[in-house]
């Protein structure tokens, strides 16, 4: 019999408790700190690198299936829009505020309840539970350095805002930065050669260009002009 309430209890007051430490990409350590502690609190051990937390079911068995539970620590900066202040939790109407409640706090506390309830009995399957960390910045230090120090993962199971709806695949990034060189000179007088004015084109062919590929799962895909930089001062 599955006591839901006590792990739902732990799993809020985890979540309040990491709420209130600012965990921003990159900068992990004290949130990943805290969460390694409560862990090893409750009697399992845990392996840690850099900012990423893990933990390996006791009765691990190499020849059954592996499946990770997976979600990242890290947060976005607080934006100027927050009406709550960000690292102070609040509960309201059944909703816990506080940055990170959602993406991915929630996540990562759910799915460790889930590791320590089925961890404690055998199963047939391996389970390992991964709290990573620069997910937001898909960072070269979070699980993309984790999963080679681990056994082999036979499914993945990764918590995300998805409104408690199975997400079976995601769309890809690749970041281009483009730069076009121009010459100096008087904005007011014809001189130089103006960089934004070259780049012109190639905006277009980016907004325009149509892949030839497209997934009957996730539609097409696009690329987005994102972020533009350029130019000394007004006049020139």
């Amino acid at each position: 019999m599955i006591d839901i309430e006590y792990y739902t209890s732990e799993a809020s007051t985890l979540l309040n408790s990491l709420i209130g430490i600012p965990s921003l990409s990159r900068e992990e350590e004290a949130a990943a700190d805290f969460l390694q502690n409560y862990i090893e609190e409750t009697g399992i051990m845990t392996g840690r690198s850099g900012n990423n937390i893990w933990c390996i079911s006791p009765m691990f068995d190499l020849n059954k299936p592996t499946i990770l539970l997976n979600s990242h620590i890290d947060t976005v900066k607080p934006v100027n829009g927050w009406r709550k202040h960000p690292f102070t939790p609040k509960a309201e109407n059944g909703k816990i505020y506080g940055l990170g409640s959602n993406d991915a706090g929630a996540s990562v506390v759910s799915l460790f309840q889930v590791y320590r309830h089925l961890s404690t009995t055998e199963q047939a399957y391996n389970l390992i539970f991964l709290a990573s960390c620069e997910e937001e910045v898909s960072g070269k230090n979070g699980i993309e350095s984790v999963l080679p120090q681990l056994p082999p993962i036979t499914l993945g199971i990764v918590g995300e805002p998805t409104e408690m709806q199975p997400a079976i695949a995601e769309k890809g990034l690749m970041v281009l930065d483009v730069t076009a060189y121009g010459k100096a000179g008087h904005a007011a007088r014809n001189e130089g050669v103006n960089a934004i004015y070259k780049v012109l084109e190639d905006i277009q062919w980016f907004r325009d260009y149509k892949f030839p590929k497209e997934s009957s799962l996730l539609g097409p895909v696009k690329m987005s002009v994102t972020q533009i930089n350029a130019g000394t001062q007004h006049n020139v």
